[in-house]
């Protein structure tokens, strides 16, 4: 079990929450709202509750990796998350002029990092885990 990768599921989790309750609601509103067709309002419900499909997805893929090794989805959740950072970096700075209105981009780097950490963390207790089990079996070898 990795408690890193534990960790960031509990993060991620608590994202989820606050994107549908304390984060989202007025946007999905204001676009519900402003949007002048039924299609666009349609569209507009469709990627807002894709956002939270994925990062309902990137809790469910840390809870995964705090259990089992796989190094292809930690790329995989990294790089979708290093590119919405990147969105958030370039609507940032092309259309609001500054970083702070919108700084999840800080989170979406954050994460990745994180994960790199935890995998990280991972090889170097499993890097020392067989060394340890060979000399406590040397060392039971040789008391017999």
């Amino acid at each position: 079990m990795s408690k890193p990768y534990l960790g960031l599921t509990v993060l991620m989790i608590f994202i989820v929450v606050v994107h549908v309750f304390l984060g989202g609601p007025q946007y999905a509103a204001a676009f519900a709202e402003q949007l002048s067709t039924p299609d666009l309002r349609a569209m507009s419900g469709v990627l807002w509750h894709a956002v939270t499909v994925a990062l309902i997805g990137f809790a469910i893929s840390y809870m995964w990796l705090a259990f089992h090794h796989n190094p292809a989805l930690c790329v995989a959740v990294s790089v979708l998350q290093i590119g919405w950072a990147g969105l958030f970096l370039y609507y940032g700075i092309t259309q609001l002029g500054e970083l702070g209105t919108q700084p999840q981009w800080v989170l979406f780097l954050g994460f990745p990092m994180a994960a790199y950490w935890a995998e990280r963390q991972r090889r170097n207790m499993v890097g020392s885990g067989p060394s340890h089990i060979r000399a406590v079996a040397n060392r039971q070898g040789e008391a017999r």
